[in-house]
């Protein structure tokens, strides 16, 4: 391995950026999110997640939101929507992207390392609130997909 330097993890944390796409009205159908295990403070993690915010949902597997989100359409039809303004709701918030963050934590691959000569099997675990970094991605009807990004 010339070249090549230890590394050492100091402190690993599981973290997640979590993507909710809105049409121009504000109306969001679904939600995405990609964990990843990172190194370093909480600044350090949050820069790199809102860095990685800017690109990553188009490799995140979305989901539709949650059944008991709704509106009432022009024709009195019921509609699977969420509006924005429930990202301002802590509460509404963690019931809009739960069930993606329940889904994201079970994904989390099992690992290997030597313990002692013998391989061992762990997984790591999503804090039960993990660092996350939460950006709206706006759909334009000409199929621009537009995030938001915080400063």
């Amino acid at each position: 391995m010339s070249g090549a330097s230890p590394h050492p993890l100091n402190n690993p944390e599981v973290v997640a950026n979590l993507w909710v796409y809105a049409d121009e009205a504000g109306y969001v159908a679904r939600v995405a999110g990609k964990v990843y295990v990172l190194d370093g403070s909480d600044r350090e993690k949050l820069e790199l997640l809102k860095q990685l915010s800017a690109t990553d949902f188009l490799s995140a597997e979305w989901m539709q939101i949650p059944e008991n989100f709704e509106v009432i359409g022009p024709a009195g039809e019921r509609l699977r929507y969420a509006q924005l303004w429930v990202l301002s709701d802590e509460h509404s918030k963690s019931v809009l992207v739960g069930p993606l963050l329940e889904k994201l934590a079970a994904s989390l691959p099992e690992q290997l390392h030597e313990v002692d000569g013998e391989y061992r099997r762990f997984k790591l675990e999503m804090p039960e609130a993990p660092l996350t970094v939460l950006t709206v991605v706006v759909e334009h009807p000409d199929g621009r997909l537009v995030p938001m990004l915080n400063n």
